[in-house]
Formats: C-alpha cells, structure tokens, sequence
C-alpha cells in the first residue's frame, strides 16, 4: 500500500476517533450524570451497556479483531491478566462488565482519564501504602458484591517477550472472598511473534502511540481466559504465582503450571 493511501487511512480513522472520544465524553458526564440522578439505572447494567457499545466501537475504529478462547468466569472474579499496551484495557473492556485498577497516571491522560473514571477505574499511586490499602478496601468491597474487578499484576507494561513477576498485593482483596481468581492472557499475534505496533513501553505517550495504531492496517487480540481458581483460603502469593503460571503456560513461555484454557472452545470473534 503506497503511503499517501495510509496517511489517508490514518488521518480518516483519527477524524473518526475525536469524534468517537468527544461523543464519550457527552455520554460519560451529562448521560451519567441524568441516568444517577433520575435513579433509573440503580444496578449499573444501562451504563455498562453503553461502555462497552462505546469500547467496541473504539476497537472497530482501530481495526481490532479480538479473538476469546475460554469460559469467562462471572460474579465475584478478579481477573488477573499481563498487559502489554493500554490496548489491553478496552480488549478486556469490551468482553467483561468489570472495574480496572490503573496506575494513578492515567487518570492525568488528557480525556481518557476522565473518561476511565467515569467508567469505574480504580486508581492505584504506587508506592503509596494508604492508598494500596484504600484500593484494597475498595476492591473486596466490589468483589463482596459480585462486581468483577480487573489488575494487571506485573504493575507496569512489557514489550510481550516476557511476563513479570506478579505483585501479591493486589490479590488481597480476593484472598479475603469466596470467589475467583482468573487468569487471562493477552497476546497481539504477528507473522514473526508480537505485532511491534501493539506493546506501550518505556517512553511512549498516549497521543503518538495513538497516531502509530493508526496507521496498522489491522490489530488481531487475543484473550485466553485460563481455569479459574477459587480464593477462599488461598494465599495471596499463591494466587499471583498459579495465575502467573497459567499465563506463561499459554503464551509458550517455560512454567512448572500447567494450564488448560477454562471449558475450551472454538474461539468467538468479535470482529469489531
């Protein structure tokens, strides 16, 4: 394709995406706003809709095809996934009614934080230890409640070549429940291993990560929801280093876990 027709492409898709951001804004703050305080929505369920309407969108405007292998584990779940790119928010975002726990940087992300918030994003300062706790309270809180919660473990994104160790603090709140830990792998498939386009790392910034997507012709996802574990009586460390194992296990990477992929099925894809 020459490159007057992917500048094209790409100034065509980002049109579409400020429109797609502007319209979530409207929707975020005076739509939520009215659904709270007319109480016409007390379980959440209109709003969830709408996110994820407005995630598969997102996806449909960067040409996402995201493909899910496994049963998805619903009611009090943590799911624990290793994250690559902030792509793997509205990967996750589209499949599962589930609230995030994100690096307090995010929320200062121009529109997308506000948006974040606005959507149930629990933000995590690191290094912080009232705040770790305050995250903790506020996640057994949802669990306790049979709303789903989502962590990236490793506690920061890699280039999809490895999986770090996951921090066990952030399954303290599952470990106090009697409810689920699930791992999720996340990969971005290539014709030579991980599409390089995909891993938000180092020095990346939202708006030129944003602008490279862009210019993909199209972004295969997948998720590989593995076996949940139950957490009643489970050690936190236990679970972080078994859902860890899991996730290795599925991407190829050398693990003592054997890992089978939660009542296996032909994969759904969403073609979005």
């Amino acid at each position: 394709m020459s490159q007057l027709r992917r500048e094209t492409r790409r100034l065509v898709r980002a049109a579409f995406l400020l429109a797609h951001l502007a319209g979530g804004v409207l929707t975020a703050y005076p739509v939520f706003s009215l659904l709270a305080l007319a109480r016409i929505d007390p379980h959440g369920r209109r709003r969830a809709a709408m996110v994820r309407a407005w995630i598969r969108t997102l996806l449909r405007i960067l040409n996402v095809s995201l493909y899910v292998r496994g049963h998805i584990q619903t009611g009090a779940v943590l799911y624990c996934a290793n994250h690559v790119s902030w792509l793997d928010i509205p990967c996750l975002r589209a499949v599962v009614d589930a609230s995030f726990v994100a690096k307090s940087e995010v929320r200062r992300w121009p529109l997308v934080g506000g948006l974040a918030a606005r959507a149930g994003t629990l933000f995590l300062k690191r290094g912080n230890h009232d705040a770790t706790s305050e995250i903790a309270e506020r996640m057994t809180w949802l669990l306790a409640a049979n709303k789903p919660v989502i962590v990236f473990p490793e506690g920061t994104s890699t280039d999809g070549s490895a999986v770090l160790r996951f921090h066990a603090r952030l399954y303290q709140a599952a470990s106090r429940i009697d409810g689920y830990a699930q791992a999720v792998a996340i990969r971005y498939p290539w014709e030579t291993g991980i599409n390089p386009a995909v891993p938000f790392v180092g020095e990346d910034n939202l708006a030129g990560h944003l602008w490279r997507l862009l210019e993909e012709e199209s972004i295969e996802a997948e998720l590989h929801f593995c076996a949940p574990l139950t957490t009643a009586g489970r050690e936190r460390r236990a679970l972080a280093e078994t859902t860890r194992g899991q996730i290795l296990a599925v991407l190829g990477f050398e693990s003592d876990v054997t890992c089978s992929i939660s009542n296996y099925r032909e994969p759904l894809i969403i073609q979005m």
